[in-house]
């Protein structure tokens, strides 16, 4: 088979810039805490913080990117990723583009490459027990996708890309910053853990049919395609619960974000909930989950920063 050059085009589709929600959410959130916690003012000629964020921010991308790449590669190997199994060609990159697999398995690994440097720069600028970190989250996303029984093919995958992108992510960013931590981060970092389970949710309960074939076990397929579904609309309320209560507890003017977030996005939790769940729609549901990490993340960082606002206000 005759395969395209590998250009920018193939390596964005490669890359699917409208996952990035999953890496630039954790990353805003914890800025804003960096700001309410730590007063680390933005932008305030602290250099080496302004650095670390930028750094940060730009792992968690070439981490997203680099999972997108392999897991199109080994679903691609593995027969997985036809043009009769898949239906939305933004979902299967080296099917519908004529990428050579190999130039893609290449591509996500020099992402990793490339991450990694970015993370041995902020931990020489920042703490040292940053490495450790960063080693596991490059560990888990070469096993997402690889390995004896890949984590994608477990109902371990919404948990654990929730941790990785949602916890560890977030927690590391808020330490490269502030060079400290807070038990209060744990509770922050809820909401970016979800909305990332959730698209990870949405994805496996559109494939269950075709996963079943593969032989995949996800968290969709124990549950059963009902079950999965209610889960879904489930999750994405109990993001809004947890949101209103943690700003109730600690800071009450991120509640008006908390509600703004359930105005907004009370279109997204229905389909979220209702569906449709399958291959055809898989495009408009992944766009709908990603849109709800949009929002939760942007408002929730948003409602850290406005505590934090009032917190400089006060003491000034």
């Amino acid at each position: 088979m005759s395969y395209k050059p590998f250009t920018l085009k193939a390596a964005l589709e490669l890359a699917s810039p409208p996952t990035w929600a999953a890496s630039i959410g954790p990353v805003l959130v914890a800025g804003a805490a960096a700001f309410t916690y730590n007063d680390l003012v933005p932008f305030n000629l602290d250099l080496r913080a302004l650095v670390a964020w930028v750094l940060m921010l730009l792992i968690a991308v070439l981490m997203q990117s680099a999972v997108n790449s392999l897991n199109d590669y080994h679903d691609f190997c593995a027969g997985t990723d036809t043009a009769e199994t898949i239906l939305d060609e933004t979902d299967a990159s080296i099917v519908y583009n004529s990428i050579d697999p190999k130039a893609a398995l290449r591509f996500g690994l020099a992402l990793l490459a490339v991450a990694a440097v970015c993370g041995v720069v902020v931990m020489l600028i920042s703490r040292w027990y940053l490495l450790p970190i960063g080693v596991l989250g490059a560990l888990v996303v070469v096993l997402y996708s690889f390995g004896p029984k890949p984590i994608s093919y477990l109902p371990l995958g919404e948990a654990v890309s929730g941790l990785v992108m949602g916890g560890m992510i977030t927690a590391a960013t808020y330490i490269a910053l502030t060079l400290s931590f807070t038990p209060l981060m744990l509770v922050v970092a809820v909401p970016p853990f979800l909305t990332i389970a959730q698209i990870m949710l949405t994805n496996n309960t559109c494939d269950i049919d075709r996963d079943i074939i593969a032989g995949r076990q996800t968290l969709a397929i124990a549950l059963g395609a009902r079950r999965a579904r209610l889960f879904a609309g489930g999750l994405a309320v109990f993001t809004l619960l947890w949101m209103g209560v943690i700003s109730f507890l600690f800071w009450i003017i991120a509640l008006i974000t908390t509600a703004i977030t359930a105005i907004l996005g009370h279109g997204l939790i229905r389909r979220l909930a209702a569906g449709p769940y399958n291959t055809v729609n898989r495009g408009r549901m992944m766009k709908t989950a990603t849109s709800w990490c949009w929002l939760v993340n942007v408002c929730w960082a948003f409602g850290l920063f406005a505590a934090g606002l009032i917190k400089m206000v006060g003491f000034a």
